[in-house]
């Protein structure tokens, strides 16, 4: 009989897609401040802000990304999902949906703060306080929204493992 073939760990996968994403996110943070800097200079800081902070996230990322790689969890006889890589999907999939979601609250407050400041020398700062304020309004629920995330991953891994493990006729 032959051996199932497992391909990349679900947290690979979502590391590769975090990866992209901040990728493009800092280019276009990028792009947006080279043509601010030439256009319209008062403005050209707010797209600067999260140059530094996607670059770290982006550095954080890709080592999560290189951990996660089939090659460095699986010896290379095995058949089945072992419970190291289990965790390791499911501890990833809640760094993901956390960093999602304050991915998403910034864009938001950013929006908010642009629609709120006639004067654009203070919309960071209004920015900065309306995400500190969501953060703190939203804390006791982080922690419901990532332990939900991992536990669906979790359900999702121990479904494919049955799947796998039910003989075939």
């Amino acid at each position: 009989m032959e051996k199932p073939k497992l391909g990349e760990p679900d947290s690979h996968v979502m590391m590769r897609h975090a990866k992209t994403i901040l990728r493009f996110l800092l280019i276009v943070a990028l792009i947006a401040t080279s043509v601010l800097l030439v256009f319209f200079r008062p403005a050209a800081y707010l797209a600067a802000l999260p140059v530094p902070v996607l670059f770290l996230g982006f550095v954080f990322v890709n080592y999560l990304e290189r951990q996660s790689k089939a090659k460095m969890l699986r010896s290379t006889n095995q058949s089945t999902i072992s419970q190291k890589e289990v965790e390791m999907d499911v501890q990833y999939a809640g760094i993901y949906t956390a960093m999602a979601l304050m991915l998403l609250l910034a864009l938001g407050t950013f929006i908010v703060a642009a629609t709120m400041v006639e004067d654009w020398s203070m919309m960071g700062m209004v920015a900065a306080v309306l995400f500190l304020l969501s953060v703190v309004i939203l804390f006791p629920y982080i922690p419901l929204f990532i332990a939900d995330a991992e536990h669906d991953e979790r359900d999702k891994l121990q479904h494919e493992a049955a799947f796998r493990e039910e003989p075939k006729e």
